[in-house]
């Protein structure tokens, strides 16, 4: 088990430059919640990259008194296993997310298709930062212009706007 601690903020999308210059990594996810009989989520993700097609299943699960922190339990599964999962679908989304590291952190820039939250994610993007304590010290690149945070709350959440996608699975 290991504990997940990200701060997440709505962005203005970069320009292709501005992640040609940070040599971020794209790749391109399809992200699956699955029907969950506790308080956690349970998601699979279909991962392509250059090419190459790898999936992940990921169980997380809410920690008391902390909007920051959750519990995360991540493994990589083979293609028959997620087929597999998918059964237990109940709604999708697909996302590129760029990443790239800055001094000792990874930042990763989710860019949604416009149709998920209509005028809501025109031009804009989600941009999450990893730490490794709830009150470590990051720094945002000065090209990246923060709307506003959103740690904490679930409107722009990965969960949320998937539901927002009928799951024909």
């Amino acid at each position: 088990m290991a504990t997940e601690i990200e701060r997440k903020f709505l962005i203005k999308l970069p320009s292709e430059d501005f992640f040609a210059d940070k040599k971020a990594r794209r790749r391109h996810i399809v992200q699956t919640y699955l029907t969950s009989d506790d308080a956690g989520e349970r998601r699979v993700r279909r991962i392509e990259e250059s090419g190459t097609i790898s999936y992940v299943y990921t169980e997380k699960f809410p920690i008391e008194n902390t909007k920051i922190s959750r519990i995360e339990n991540e493994r990589e599964i083979d293609r028959e296993e997620y087929e597999r999962l998918l059964s237990d679908a109940y709604s999708e989304l697909t996302k590129v997310r760029y990443t790239f590291p800055i001094e000792s952190h990874v930042i990763e820039i989710d860019v949604y298709p416009h149709y998920i939250g209509g005028e809501a994610l025109d031009g804009l993007a989600v941009m999450e930062i990893e730490l490794t304590s709830e009150d470590e010290k990051f720094e945002i690149p000065d090209e990246i212009e923060v709307l506003r945070e959103l740690t904490g709350t679930r409107e722009f959440s990965n969960k949320v706007l998937a539901k927002k996608i009928k799951c024909d699975k």
